[in-house]
């Protein structure tokens, strides 16, 4: 019986901390995935369709990347493009650490390492509509000026979009 007091208590107490946490952040955190089955290939775009929920609400972008230990690199770097149904461009170029110098996954997971990164925080969309997010790598070696055919060890890659609670 003590255990079980025990354990509720430790269930509440993780359940308010994680309320206090997110508590922020309205409903759950909509998520959409692109898989690969040997590796991404450098020339192939990864695109996601959206429609935000509500327009000059501020909302997080995540991207996710899952890897495996084929994975050849402590880092990624990607172009990203999001366009808005006027076609408006945001384009940008991302660099993530994804492993420690030691070589340790920096994601979560055993087998496959995933890995939640931070795209757009606090972003407002402006126009009603059907959006999209088109997302290439953008990898080579150290020694060499072309990219790589396919980044090996990578399985997926997916969008998290998450709506921000404002203040009153």
């Amino acid at each position: 019986m003590l255990n079980r007091i025990f354990i509720s208590r430790k269930s509440l107490l993780y359940h308010s901390l994680i309320g206090l946490i997110g508590g922020c952040v309205l409903g759950n955190e909509k998520l959409q995935f692109s898989s690969f089955s040997n590796g991404w290939p450098q020339h192939e775009e990864v695109q996601f369709r959206f429609t935000p929920e509500k327009i000059n609400s501020p909302t997080n972008l995540f991207l996710y990347l899952r890897n495996n230990d084929e994975y050849p690199f402590a880092n990624i770097h990607l172009i990203t493009t999001l366009e808005n149904p006027i076609g408006e461009k945001l384009v940008d170029t991302l660099s993530y650490t994804m492993a420690t110098p030691d070589g340790e996954w920096l994601g979560e997971g055993l087998l496959v390492h995933e890995s939640k990164l931070w795209f757009k925080e606090a972003y407002r969309f402006r126009v009603v509509g059907e959006h999209r997010l088109t997302i290439k790598p953008a990898m080579r070696h150290n020694d060499h000026a072309e990219s790589i055919d396919v980044l090996k060890g990578i399985t997926e890659v997916g969008l998290g979009i998450e709506r921000i609670q404002e203040d009153q």
